[in-house]
């Protein structure tokens, strides 16, 4: 039997200004932020839908073709709690090492350096506004077998550097990306000639002083790392299958075994054509040309996480009002509320 005299729902402002008393607090640590967020967004529904309901590139509800949208979201940092998450993992008495392991893989700790590529042309003149692209690589050592590299098809700089003999088709390009899901996006397979196109920029190679042409495709995404990345096709096997269908060079940068027959060599073995870097393992390379980077001022070690800060936001009334007023009209300046809870009038555009 139920007591229906304790009954409650959690729409309710007696319930909720709990969980907006949460909230506030979370903001004054830093724990909660705003920030434009690339969404799936139903233009019927008018709604976000996450990754699971978008079927074959449809609403799950509406069947309308979903965007990919950018708009204001609210995020909780959970990133900041990474490292510990990683820590208790080794902790954890009973869980199967699989399952562990495919929290570390969610995780997804990667330590790398960063560093910026300068624009430039097709003879490696430099931009004369001195536009630059910082990429993330967790190989810093393979830099001298970089022949390409790569942008997400989102990146804000990507109107800005394509050239006009390839405006049309990077445009295309751009839309084609933009209907996908990042599942779509991110999976192994289909046809590498529609999964990336030239932009017509380049950008200079530090370590060669020479210029490596700029692509865009559809597996970078903005939300890991820079948005993108260096291409060293001789020791990444996806980049040594994107440059065969598009003609790029490839430069081997860690010598294989003399029995080996395969592609791109992934593990061990002593630097090659990397001119200082020659004769060192991986592990030295690696710190050699961080070390590099940091000394001339164009990079600094970074660690990244495959895991991403908690979007929160809502688009309809879906769970508990967010605290925050903006009010572009009357002067107010974005605050969270102290007196709880806010609730939601008709007229009022609020983040929900």
């Amino acid at each position: 039997a139920y007591d229906w005299t304790r009954e409650f729902a959690t729409c309710t402002p007696e319930y909720y200004r709990w969980e907006q008393q949460m909230f506030t607090r979370l903001m004054k640590k830093g724990m909660a932020y705003r920030k434009d967020s690339e969404v799936n967004w139903d233009p019927v529904d008018q709604t976000v839908l996450a990754n699971e309901q978008v079927v074959d590139g449809r609403g799950w509800r509406s069947g309308a073709v979903v965007e990919r949208k950018s708009i204001p979201q609210w995020f909780l940092k959970i990133t900041d709690y990474a490292d510990e998450l990683l820590q208790e993992l080794d902790g954890l008495e009973g869980w199967p090492d699989a399952v562990k392991t495919m929290q570390r893989n969610w995780i997804g700790r990667s330590e790398g350096c960063e560093f910026e590529m300068k624009v430039c042309d097709a003879d490696g003149n430099i931009d004369p506004a001195g536009r630059g692209i910082r990429v993330f690589t967790t190989r810093p050592d393979t830099s001298f077998g970089m022949t390409y590299a790569v942008l997400a098809p989102e990146h804000e700089l990507v109107s800005e550097i394509t050239t006009q003999e390839q405006a049309e088709a990077v445009a295309a390009f751009v839309e084609q990306a933009g209907a996908a899901s990042e599942e779509d996006r991110m999976a192994e397979g289909g046809s590498l000639e529609k999964r990336g196109v030239f932009t017509g920029a380049y950008l200079f190679n530090p370590f060669t002083e020479k210029p490596v042409p700029l692509y865009l495709a559809d597996y970078v995404l903005m939300g890991y790392g820079t948005g993108a990345i260096m291409a060293v096709p001789g020791q990444d096997q996806r980049d040594w299958d994107f440059a065969r269908v598009h003609g790029l060079p490839i430069i081997r940068t860690v010598q294989p075994p003399e029995d080996w027959d395969g592609e791109a060599w992934v593990e061990d073995g002593p630097a090659i054509n990397s001119d200082w870097l020659d004769g060192m393992e991986v592990a030295e390379a690696k710190e050699a040309a961080t070390a590099w980077l940091e000394q001339k001022g164009m990079g600094e070690r970074k660690v990244n996480y495959r895991l991403r800060d908690w979007g929160v936001s809502r688009q309809r009334y879906w769970g508990c009002p967010i605290p925050v007023v903006h009010c572009e009209s009357c002067g107010v300046v974005p605050e969270a509320k102290e007196n709880l809870p806010v609730e939601l009038p008709d007229d009022v555009s609020f983040d929900v």
